[in-house]
């Protein structure tokens, strides 16, 4: 899990907030390696395809990634990849399973993920996030995060996947007032 500024929480720690950011307010180094990587690949085109990932091409960041091939339009994303780091954040092994399987105990959780997805998916834009999640996720390993979700597709009006890269901070929950 990466070590960068982390934003002090807006109220106590069981708040869970997300908020979008652009790609220049990035912080973390794998998740700006990630946009680097994502931007030469698609050139003057809106967004790369499936077919040009090279894994070996970012090998040092791969542990921070998902591959999510869209089903129905957005109705549902089956993950194809899915990086240690993801696993160990979630403590849940995702590879080969759909969104709607692996979040049913984080619900809300799950349905923001969801929405971001979908956003991704019908926009055909890339969108930044960063955000913390509370203690009422008490399987979840971390407690803040940033994560850039990227657009994949044939042409320049399909998308059938999403690309995430993102960073985990682990941090112990506590309002203890000392």
């Amino acid at each position: 899990m990466a070590n960068w500024n982390i934003p002090e929480p807006r109220e106590s720690s069981d708040t869970t907030f997300f908020e979008p950011i652009t790609i220049d307010e990035l912080e973390s180094p794998v998740v700006k390696l990630g946009a680097d990587y994502w931007n030469r690949l698609r050139g003057s085109r809106r967004y790369p395809a499936r077919e040009d990932l090279r894994p070996r091409d970012i090998a040092s960041i791969l542990r921070n990634m998902v591959l999510a091939k869209v089903i129905d339009g957005g109705a549902d994303f089956e993950i194809r990849i899915a990086g240690d780091a993801q696993v160990q954040a979630f403590g849940v092994t995702f590879q080969g399973k759909r969104l709607s399987e692996v979040g049913k105990p984080y619900n809300a959780f799950n349905a923001a993920v969801r929405s971001i997805y979908r956003y991704v998916t019908e926009s055909a834009a890339p969108i930044a996030v960063r955000g913390r999640v509370g203690a009422g996720f008490p399987n979840v390993k971390f407690s803040y995060c940033e994560s850039l979700f990227l657009p994949l597709g044939p042409s320049d009006d399909v998308v059938d996947h999403v690309l995430l890269f993102s960073t985990y901070v682990a941090r112990a929950f506590t309002d203890d007032p000392k």
